[in-house]
Parts: C-alpha cells; sequence; structure tokens
C-alpha cells in the first residue's frame, strides 16, 4: 500500500531518483504508474558547439585570462 502526503507525493520502494511515471486512471478506480522509458539525447551533437566558437570570443576569453593570470 502506499500513502500520499500534503504535498501530494508517494513512495514508491523500487523507483529510482527522477525516474518518470505515466499516470493512468481506469474507469473502475484503478491507477496505475507506468514508467517511461526516457530516449537518450546527445547534450552536444555535432556541430552545436561552432556558434560558441569563433575567433571573436577566443580573443576576448584570451583577454580575461591575460588579465587574471598571474605567474610566480
Amino acid at each position: 500500500m502506499l500513502t500520499v502526503d500534503a504535498n501530494k507525493r508517494i513512495r514508491i520502494p523500487d523507483a529510482r531518483p527522477r525516474q518518470v511515471f505515466s499516470y493512468e486512471p481506469d474507469s473502475n478506480g484503478t491507477i496505475h504508474l507506468v514508467p517511461v522509458k526516457a530516449e537518450a539525447e546527445d547534450p552536444f551533437p555535432r556541430g552545436s558547439l561552432t556558434r560558441y566558437l569563433t575567433p571573436e570570443r577566443d580573443k576576448e576569453q584570451l583577454a580575461r585570462l591575460k588579465s587574471t593570470v598571474t605567474t610566480p
């Protein structure tokens, strides 16, 4: 048996943290929680970082680096 707390949360013993479930109520009053399998996405697809790597931006970063790094 599962109990709902005041914030509408339940504890499922076999669930992993951040796991997503689909809530499916039936006409007879029962509820089914079905785990949803998330599709893994590539966080940085090929070519997505090229907008951040520009010669102008490289000059800015090098200027900041020179002003913050101290040599012994």
